[in-house]
């Protein structure tokens, strides 16, 4: 049983991993502790976010334990913004201007809104 709620933890972890802002984190006392990103290189590019508008958005996060383990989902709202985590940005141009945003909460997690943020 104690591998299968591992085996769930871990898989939840991972699911959550690519599904929210590319990272995740897990800790099962005792075992094994986690953290990551996936990222990329990002040379030569130009990035532009322009004119948009955004209403009502709420980021919410919480964690979860399950008899041994600790999952924790960080709830990320990017609005009109460009997140890079874990990604390597070379000879890049980005742009981020003219946008609009009404409506932004944060709850439990983080509300980027119109902007840039490299990790």
């Amino acid at each position: 049983m104690k591998s299968l709620v591992i085996a769930g933890a871990l898989g939840l972890s991972l699911f959550s991993a690519g599904a929210f802002a590319q990272s995740g984190s897990i800790s099962i006392p005792g075992m094994a502790s986690g953290k990551g990103s996936i990222g990329s290189d990002v040379t030569n590019s130009r990035i532009t976010v322009t004119n948009n508008k955004s209403r009502d958005v709420t980021a919410g996060g919480g964690k979860a334990t399950i008899r041994i383990a600790d999952v924790t989902m960080d709830g990320v709202a990017n609005v009109n913004s460009v997140n890079i985590t874990g990604s390597r940005v070379k000879d890049s141009d980005i742009t981020v201007s003219g946008n609009e945003s009404v409506g932004v909460r944060a709850i439990g997690g983080t509300a980027n809104v119109n902007s840039v943020n490299i990790n």
